[in-house]
């Protein structure tokens, strides 16, 4: 039994502690690829969310935080599902372990440079509800073991914990103002099921009620127009 393995239980506990008292998505998932990475004893960790193509619609992965060694780069691709290594694990929903990376069938879709020392990588799903929200990927133990099926389902149950994690942080924000609540109100079991990891579901119905509520209050179509623009505004000046 490796060293990992010994110390799993205390480590998920303070996974587990860490999902109840994180103060924010962005800042939980960092702190989460650092937890998940000391977990398995490795050195990297990198965690990847299910992100909408904002052109056609299509589920695309996106690097959301990582721990250890990640050309800066990586974090505006986007990677679509059957692309890659994770790309592959998401459309499938299932993990694979790879030993020897760079002598395996998942050479060619290694994003990453020839190493010497080998390299074995484990990369899961993160599911909520029967669907992927996201991938954990993790390679190079710190006493370069090989990595085992043992460890393998490690990751699997880590996974489980980021994606109620993801859940917890999606719900906080629902409840966090008065409008979202209203919002949620008046469609029926919005609160929960589905749209408690579907963001996009979750704009959708703001957009619909910022709109009934700028009608009811008598704003002209210019009006909501102009409101509109100042948010599109609002996004832009962030991503400065």
């Amino acid at each position: 039994m490796n060293k990992a393995f010994e110390a799993f239980d205390e480590h998920l506990l303070e996974l587990a502690r860490f999902v109840e008292e994180a103060e924010s998505m962005e800042k939980g998932l960092h702190q989460l690829s650092v937890l998940v990475g000391h977990a398995m004893d490795c050195r990297h960790c990198s965690i990847m969310l299910v992100k909408q193509d904002p052109e056609t619609g299509e589920p695309r992965l996106r690097v959301e935080a990582h721990q250890g060694a990640l050309v800066p780069q990586a974090y505006g691709e986007f990677q679509r599902f059957g692309a890659g290594i994770a790309g592959q694990v998401a459309a499938a929903g299932k993990g694979l372990l790879i030993n020897d990376l760079h002598h395996s069938e998942f050479a060619d879709a290694a994003r990453r440079g020839q190493e010497v020392e080998v390299v074995d990588v484990i990369s899961v799903p993160v599911v909520l509800d029967g669907e992927v929200i996201g991938v954990i990927n993790i390679d190079t133990p710190n006493d370069r073991r090989r990595l085992t099926r043992e460890d393998f389902r490690m990751a699997s149950i880590l996974a489980l914990v980021v994606g109620k994690s993801v859940l917890v942080h999606r719900l906080k924000g629902l409840l966090r103002t008065s409008f979202t609540q209203l919002a949620l109100a008046r469609q029926p079991g919005a609160a929960t099921g589905p749209i408690t990891h579907a963001p996009e579901r979750v704009a959708r119905l703001l957009a619909r009620t910022l709109y009934d509520e700028m009608s009811r209050a008598g704003f002209s179509r210019d009006h909501v127009l102009t409101a509109a623009t100042e948010l599109i505004g609002q996004v832009s000046e962030d991503q400065e």
